[in-house]
């Protein structure tokens, strides 16, 4: 009796480890072979020099709107008509808003919905005192060492030089779209885009346009910065998160400290906000499925085999993504208390206590239910809640990474940087693209450059630089996806 049931626990196990391995086996995404770029005569130097002129004109983001600040916007718009005449000779421009720039190049084929470009030309301003920790002055554009330095170099004027560069390139060599191609340069995406973006979007919908594709920043070639994951991965942003900030307030009696009651406004504040980061809303590991199907190869086999059978592995999946606060973001709608107020003297008991709370919703959780999660954890009707701040928005739509669009870039990235994965991910901050989702189903964040953990620090950092070589890949990339984005892509 005993070996009878040795045999078939032993059998049920051999089966359920052979299931387990064909779904391991079957997880993965094959790329295809990656086919060469076709080679683009692209001056690299010229390139270089144009981001340079472009950083020297200080396009600080700017609440009041200053008038150094619109100055700084002219002088850009200036610079950027000198430097690609052609652009500028054969393109519709539209001013819109204050400084916003949207550009349009007839397609041969106008009834094919278009292709758009993004890029944005506002920067976040650099911190004086840590001014000798720039190698360059931050707003020289000084070039040294095979680098171009300064504010927006890597966020992301070095885009908006890159489509330009390959656009003039393309007009240069005589091309003609098939599609309608659109440049989108908003002025104020560190804001939030509600005056630049949100405004070309709202233009657009005005004439009608629906666009086919649309790539902006936000997600990169990343080095070394995936655990377990060797060489570069093209990590392509098919969606983001969304935004709710919370005003958490309780009102208490005001009077004198020798007589407090059992908590006052701030301990009662205190409590709830305890009680919401002790019970965040809950962890989904699947929400990474489609990078970990992207990634392919290229992850470890255990991670592999984890994901592709997150029915037995998602409890040990969670527990490990949960313990580093980075990939925890990726996997659940993370919970952050960012400010707290209240109480005026040590010895009078606080009339009011405050704090905001910032979500930032994973897909599949909703505003609604974030209020609802909030309301079921603090079970207080002392603390009153509600939404603040300009900024609240739903997760974006998730855009497909399958069909001939995605695999359009996927096919890009790989002709121009090689036999890299290319992984769809979620992109836990903001961008403007977010916007477009109203006009195009097909909305990529991606920024062409390579870059290392080292790198990323820089961004909205110190020593913000791009080398000349890196912003001379990105031009081809640009000049090989026009090209193929704007031909009759079927599907």
């Amino acid at each position: 009796m005993l070996t009878t049931i040795l045999i078939i626990v032993l059998v049920a196990f051999l089966f359920l480890l052979a299931f387990v391995l064909l779904r391991t086996l079957s997880f993965a995404r094959q790329l295809p072979p990656a086919e060469p770029a076709p080679e683009e005569a692209v001056d690299s130097a010229a390139a270089a020099e144009h981001l340079a002129e472009a950083v020297r004109c200080q396009t600080i983001s700017s609440l009041d709107g200053n008038a150094q600040n619109a100055d700084a916007f002219r002088a850009l718009h200036a610079a950027l008509e000198r430097m690609y005449p052609r652009v500028h000779q054969h393109f519709e421009r539209q001013v819109i808003g204050s400084f916003s720039l949207l550009y349009r190049w007839q397609g041969a084929q106008p009834e094919l919905p278009g292709v758009l470009f993004m890029a944005h030309q506002d920067v976040v301003p650099v911190d004086e005192a840590a001014l000798e920790k720039w190698d360059q002055p931050p707003f020289s554009g000084a070039i040294h060492d095979g680098f171009i330095y300064g504010r927006g170099t890597l966020d992301c004027k070095h885009q908006l030089i890159a489509v330009l560069e390959a656009v003039e390139h393309l007009l240069g060599a005589g091309f003609q779209p098939q599609r309608t191609v659109y440049l989108a340069f908003g002025d104020d995406e560190e804001l939030g885009g509600y005056q630049g973006t949100q405004a070309i979007v709202q233009h657009l919908q005005s004439q009608g346009v629906r666009l086919r594709a649309v790539l902006d920043e936000g997600g990169i070639l990343a080095e070394g910065m995936l655990p377990g994951v060797k060489g570069a991965t093209a990590l392509v942003g098919i969606g983001e998160k969304g935004y709710l900030t919370l005003e958490l307030k309780v009102e208490g009696a005001p009077g004198h400290s020798s007589t407090p009651p059992q908590h006052t406004a701030i301990g009662v504040l205190a409590k709830a906000i305890a009680h919401l980061e002790a019970n965040p809303l809950p962890a989904r590991p699947s929400a990474m499925l489609p990078m970990m199907r992207g990634l392919g190869g290229a992850a470890p086999f255990l991670m592999q085999m984890a994901f592709a059978n997150l029915w037995l592995f998602g409890g040990l999946v969670k527990r490990i993504m949960l313990r580093n606060p980075k990939t925890a973001a990726t996997i659940r709608t993370t919970t952050a208390v960012t400010v707290i107020n209240g109480g005026i003297r040590d010895n009078v008991l606080p009339a009011e206590a405050k704090a905001h709370v910032n979500f930032r919703l994973l897909p599949g959780d909703s505003i609604a239910r974030v209020c609802e999660h909030v309301r079921a954890m603090i079970k207080d009707k002392q603390v009153r809640f509600e939404p603040v701040g300009p900024t609240i928005a739903e997760a974006s739509p998730l855009s497909p990474d399958r069909g001939a669009v995605f695999e359009t870039l996927s096919r890009t990235v790989r002709s121009v940087f090689g036999a890299l994965p290319v992984a769809p991910f979620l992109v836990l901050g903001m961008t403007d693209s977010r916007y477009y989702t109203a006009i195009c189903d097909h909305v990529y964040r991606l920024s062409p450059v390579l870059l290392t953990a080292a790198d990323m620090e820089r961004v909205h950092g110190n020593n913000e630089r791009i080398s000349i070589a890196a912003l001379g890949k990105m031009v081809q990339f640009y000049v090989l996806l026009i090209r193929r984005w704007a031909a009759d892509m079927e599907q």
